[in-house]
């Protein structure tokens, strides 16, 4: 409730200083007019009923300007990620109403909807700013629909088109993530990070030691989650990606470790990272049947550990 009281604030003043330009010309013209014709009645104004009249022409100024801008004012208590659509898309045109409809259904998780709101604002005729912002909510529809492939084209042309960049490359990196493309995935990653990213941008370091679990690169990626968890970055779900990595590693006593450190340090979504654990561990096993016996120490060691007594 209080980001929202923070924004309409935020945009009451944003049209209170719009106003004043108009408010003052207002005025300049009533008292030219005085000039002109003389005030009425040949009554004398002083300077407090001169006051007076400025705060009237800028009151008028001010609810004018309201009215006219009233959806941006709504949009700035009620909109969400204001802060990436910014002006775009706030007057009342169709295309407007339209754009607002899409991103209502895709904060509400309904991606199939949005998307044919978004398609459909596309035939209309669109400014740079407003082309890149349509690109980017199409382009997360699409991978909300797990159809990555169709998504990047359309971050692309985001970005082409004036959209902030390190957040259309992150969902770009993601997309070809789950596209099986990992190299492309890995260099926009990196150029990001090479680009001073976000402050909220805490979980690159993670997602890039997840881009090298899918390709089972254990040592590469704990390379990146300890790198997170050393600067305490994603601090759990890094905790968590050393537990995929050691059972990749088939160091199961590490793994059970780094399970439990990650969640008494309230990993979120517990239950989810409990099944994948579970199922990447019987995969390891699957896939290496003599780990079944395994103490916790890392297989290889084992083994050297063994050709040495032998």
């Amino acid at each position: 409730m209080g980001s929202i009281i923070r924004k309409y604030a935020k945009e009451l003043l944003r049209i209170a200083f719009a106003a004043a330009m108009p408010g003052m010309l207002i005025f300049m013209v009533l008292l030219l007019s005085f000039v002109v014709r003389g005030t009425p009645h040949d009554v004398s104004f002083s300077p407090a009923v001169y006051l007076r009249l400025l705060l009237i022409c800028y009151a008028t100024a001010f609810i004018t300007t309201c009215v006219v801008q009233y959806r941006s004012l709504i949009h700035a208590a009620i909109r969400s990620d204001a802060h990436l659509i910014g002006k775009s898309f706030s007057g009342i045109r169709k295309q407007d109403r339209l754009f607002c409809d899409g991103v209502e259904a895709y904060s509400k998780l309904k991606p199939r909807t949005a998307l044919d709101l978004f398609l459909e604002v596309q035939e209309y005729e669109l400014t740079d700013a407003e082309t890149g912002v349509l690109s980017f909510y199409i382009g997360r529809c699409y991978q909300m629909l797990s159809c990555p492939s169709n998504a990047i084209p359309y971050y692309e042309k985001a970005i082409r088109n004036g959209f902030s960049k390190p957040f259309a490359q992150l969902f770009e990196a993601r997309s070809y993530a789950e596209g099986g493309s990992f190299g492309e995935s890995y260099e926009i990653f990196c150029d990001i990070l090479e680009h001073d990213p976000p402050e909220e941008f805490y979980f690159l370091y993670t997602d890039i030691g997840y881009l090298y679990i899918r390709q089972n690169m254990p040592e590469q990626a704990a390379e990146w989650f300890q790198r997170s968890i050393t600067e305490k970055k994603n601090y759990a779900f890094a905790l968590s990606g050393m537990a995929i990595v050691s059972l990749q590693r088939g160091d199961f006593k590490a793994a059970q470790d780094y399970h439990y450190k990650a969640l008494v340090n309230r990993l979120e979504d517990p239950s989810r990272f409990r099944r994948y654990y579970e199922d990447t561990r019987t995969l390891m096993l699957e896939e290496h049947p003599e780990w079944d016996k395994k103490t916790g120490k890392h297989p290889a060691a084992e083994s050297d550990g063994a050709e040495e007594s032998a």
